[in-house]
């Protein structure tokens, strides 16, 4: 990384793209989110929902997978520094499992005050 390019807007998408179609091609749980989410968003946009609530409730749909990409680059350059069993790998792999529960709570939370707000406003 020492001869680093100069910023250049649309091939860093093109490199986030990319990040994208790899981890969804090799990551089960990802693909599995995904499809749960594409899901989810049909039934927002069916349901007699306010603007803002169908906004809010696909918005935080976003949060568990940008946890699943965090924990996928943490996975990833963990098995890049060390391919036999180490306590402190596991504890990083173990930590970004972590967020990606953490991601599902806060997502939860977000869709319960969601329509808790409905129905008891």
């Amino acid at each position: 990384m020492l001869n680093k390019q100069k910023f250049n807007f649309f091939r860093n998408w093109g490199f986030a793209l990319q990040g994208l179609k790899e981890v969804f091609t090799n990551e089960s749980s990802f693909k599995i989110e995904v499809y749960i989410v594409l899901a989810l968003l049909a039934g927002i946009i069916a349901a007699p929902l306010p603007i803002l609530h169908k906004g809010i409730l696909s918005t935080s749909m976003l949060i568990p997978l940008a946890a699943e990409l965090a924990n996928s680059a943490i996975e990833r350059t963990v098995d890049l520094v060390t391919m036999r069993y180490d306590e402190k790998a596991k504890r990083a792999k173990d930590a970004g499992s972590a967020l990606v529960f953490m991601s599902f709570i806060i997502t939860g939370l977000i869709w319960f005050w969601t329509f808790f707000s409905l129905f008891f406003d």
